[in-house]
């Protein structure tokens, strides 16, 4: 994607920027629709206990997040008419199109006997999968241009995209779960069947979308440069290795609270799973709405900046959940998720937008393109902070005598505690702590000037 005579860049084309960014609705589906209901299913359907079950999900994460820096060297180096990253999407889009169904269809693999092994088995599948296309996915748009505004406004595209993807994922499947019925386990094996037809449709129509997007050739330098001499100028790039803090931590905080939701709905506020869905969907609208106002006011401070707004209403937003009882009226909660997706829209759009610049940053510095290893190792994080939160509450479950034959309303208050500290205190906690990593981070930005 030449520059024009003027010196601007040339604008990406809508169609890629569409096809580009509705990947990510793939992608969060993707891993919503087991982050909401695979604790609940492996323990109420499976039986397995809440500890081994966070135990379980916990190592499939780690495999995936061990598996992102190959991932990453392997897209670097692959030469193919199709560009270094899209045969990748391909890929990617069938082992996740089988993978869903197959985790939520355990009930007719397992015994008693085997049922731990052949769930991390299963799981292990199902995360590679996703790291297979989310790798070289995240990279594409440090290829598609230069110019950091331009990324800005893909990164756009991408949040709003994430945002409906979270809906799906967190918001409607729960309700199909309910609409068949909670307690039966095939009720879960057709909710897998749909979902892995959806995520196949929407992940093959960002590889045909993105066919004419601006693909960079190998640098070949790069490529001779020893890997440690490579991840030695990663950990010298001090604005990365910032974001790194702060988006392990942001991605504890939405793995807990992701993973605690179906708990919290059912154990706490007495309620179904239908209030998941009235929740997300206040989410997902009110993130909606102010991505672009965020967007417009990106003009006129930092990203930096805006992050911080968003970290630290959101820790507020958190802590309100502390004051939720059974006999508040449902729009209460709405307000309150409401509140949470205003913030959350400022999160996602700008520190999207920052690990980008973090990138771009080095090749600034040193001449050499390492996009992918570079992405690598922030999804490599990334997941590890995100396979945190099902370790923590289930081991928060277990401590406080969670009872896997007893339905989610009959619990013991001991559990219905270990639910609102993985809902509210360890998002509470790791938002905060991301403040310090952005109190450090530093990178030049452009401002446009007030009128």
């Amino acid at each position: 994607m030449s520059a024009d005579p003027s010196g601007a860049p040339d604008a990406i084309p809508w169609r890629v920027r569409f096809s580009w960014g509705l990947g990510s609705f793939g992608t969060i589906a993707y891993l919503n629709v087991v982050t909401a209901l695979v604790l609940v299913y492996l323990t109420t359907i499976i039986k397995i206990e809440p500890g081994i079950a966070g135990l379980i999900v916990f190592v499939a994460r780690f495999a995936d997040a061990i598996s992102d820096p190959l991932m990453g060297w392997v897209t670097d180096r692959t030469r193919s008419r199709w560009g270094r990253r899209r045969p990748y999407l391909l890929l990617g889009a069938v082992i996740c199109a089988f993978s869903v169904p197959l985790v939520y269809s355990l009930h007719h693999m397992v015994s008693p006997d085997n049922a731990p092994y052949v769930a991390l088995a299963v799981l292990v599948v199902y995360s590679l999968g996703f790291t297979i296309f989310n790798v070289p996915y995240l990279t594409m748009p440090v290829e598609m241009t230069r110019d950091r505004m331009q990324r800005l406004g893909i990164m756009g595209y991408r949040s709003v995209f994430m945002m409906f993807g979270s809906v799906a994922g967190s918001a409607i499947a729960p309700l199909i779960v309910e609409k068949l019925g909670r307690q039966n386990p095939d009720s879960y094996q057709t909710l897998g069947a749909i979902y892995g037809a959806v995520v196949f449709a929407v992940m093959m129509t960002t590889f045909l979308g993105t066919r004419t997007a601006n693909a960079s050739q190998i640098d070949e330098a790069a490529s001779h440069v020893p890997i440690r001499e490579q991840l030695r100028a990663v950990l010298d790039n001090r604005p990365f290795m910032m974001m790194v803090g702060i988006k392990v931590l942001q991605f504890i905080a939405l793995s807990a609270g992701g993973a605690t939701t179906a708990f919290f709905v059912v154990m706490v506020l007495k309620r179904d799973f239908s209030l998941m869905s009235q929740l997300a969907i206040a989410t997902i609208a009110s993130t909606v709405i102010f991505i672009p106002v965020f967007r417009w006011l990106g003009r006129y401070m930092t990203k930096r900046t805006g992050l911080a707004i968003g970290i630290i209403g959101e820790v507020f937003a958190t802590l309100t959940w502390l004051f939720a009882t059974p006999e508040d009226s449902t729009a209460f909660f709405i307000a309150r998720g409401i509140l949470g997706g205003i913030f959350s829209s400022a999160i996602l759009l700008f520190s999207q937008a920052m690990w980008l610049d973090t990138i771009d940053h080095d090749r600034e510095r040193t001449g050499l393109r390492r996009e992918g290893l570079y992405t690598s190792i922030y999804v490599f994080i990334e997941r590890l902070g995100y396979s945190l939160g099902p370790l923590l509450l289930g081991e928060l479950l277990q401590l406080m005598h969670f009872d896997k034959n007893l339905p989610l309303e009959q619990q013991p208050p001991s559990a219905e505690l270990a639910v609102i500290l993985s809902l509210v205190g360890i998002p509470s906690l790791a938002y905060t702590a991301g403040l310090i990593f952005l109190w450090f981070y530093k990178l030049p930005e452009r401002v446009e000037p007030t009128r």
